[in-house]
């Protein structure tokens, strides 16, 4: 991006540069984009990383002929969030002044820098309006905040384990992340050698976020085995602290804890799909039953679904049949 993006805690990040891939042709207003999980990136259809810890190609089961985004008829853009570390201005870019990377000299984020970046990103491409928003827990509450932002930017907003924000319990753990990171002396205030830093405690970390998207009775129910389970857990967690940037991991939870739309939903005309796991913790039914009233009272036109039986946060989009006819029968209806 040419012109400096504004952030909200203030000051300009210059040169900012968004990541993303493209599925299916742009005809008309037929453009859809997605915005992913704290720690996925935005290659939704892959391909899949040779490791325990895949970000890639969460939308596999979201995406495709007789899926809820079908290519053949959608232009499905798949954006890379702002510090997250997939080729977005994230922690890991190279600073144009100093030829090292930024690391802790970017600044923490908000959803609503997130937003503005999207935003940008497509005015760039030539995109005044899109038919819909479509983000996943942490991209759900980016494609909320950008519709409130920016409400001619899109005619409908689907929003898939989000809710205005994470419950307080979970606000408060998921926001101490940052002060336990500091507290490891490999951490050494963010200017670890590249490959480095706090490994333990990155993988201690992840394993707690794991255990939030996927509960015990869930996998119980998938692996039989919960020594399986523990063990595909912690392999996932050891591949996550040699993958995903302690600095940008930061960011990503900081943004995610720090997040509450309630003063943001009233600014919204978007019509809007929240779609809620009944076993989600992130984003529990209450909360996002809520975050509907609260839309609805606003004069928004807001659709409740909710999945029912095991449906933890992370594998909300394993069985997407259950959501398939009301996310095509939504954007169908939007103009």
């Amino acid at each position: 991006m040419t012109v400096p993006l504004p952030l909200e805690e203030g000051g300009l990040l210059d040169g900012t540069q968004v990541a993303y891939e493209t599925y299916g042709e742009p005809s008309g207003e037929n453009s859809v984009v997605l915005l992913h999980d704290a720690a996925q990136s935005h290659r939704a259809l892959g391909p899949l990383e040779d490791a325990p810890y895949q970000p890639s190609g969460w939308g596999r089961e979201l995406i495709g002929e007789k899926r809820p985004l079908d290519p053949s008829s959608l232009h499905l853009i798949s954006m890379n969030l702002l510090g997250s570390p997939f080729g977005t201005t994230s922690p890991l870019t190279e600073d144009p002044f100093t030829g090292q990377m930024l690391g802790p000299a970017l600044p923490l984020l908000t959803t609503g820098d997130m937003a503005r970046a999207i935003s940008a990103m497509l005015r760039s491409m030539g995109l005044k309006r899109v038919r819909a928003l479509v983000g996943v827990g942490l991209g759900g509450l980016v494609a909320l905040r950008l519709a409130a932002l920016f409400p001619d930017i899109t005619a409908g907003v689907v929003a898939i384990g989000a809710a205005r924000a994470l419950p307080e319990a979970l606000r408060d753990r998921v926001g101490m992340f940052h002060q336990l990171m500091w507290m490891d002396p490999e951490y050494k205030e963010g200017f670890y050698r590249p490959g480095g830093g706090p490994l333990k405690t990155m993988k201690k970390l992840r394993l707690e976020y794991l255990r939030l998207l996927y509960g015990r009775e869930f996998l119980a129910a998938r692996y039989r085995d919960i020594d399986v389970a523990e063990k595909t857990l912690d392999d996932d967690a050891e591949a996550f602290a040699k993958t995903f940037d302690p600095n940008a991991w930061i960011l990503m939870t900081t943004a995610y804890a720090g997040c509450d739309l309630t003063e943001y939903l009233p600014k919204v005309q978007a019509k809007v799909l929240l779609i809620a796991g009944a076993s989600d913790v992130l984003a529990p039914p209450a909360r996002v039953r809520e975050t509907y009233h609260l839309l609805s009272a606003a004069g928004v036109q807001a659709r409740y679904h909710e999945i029912q039986g095991l449906s933890d946060h992370g594998a909300l989009l394993t069985e997407t049949r259950r959501i398939n006819g009301p996310v095509r029968d939504f954007l169908r209806r939007l103009r």
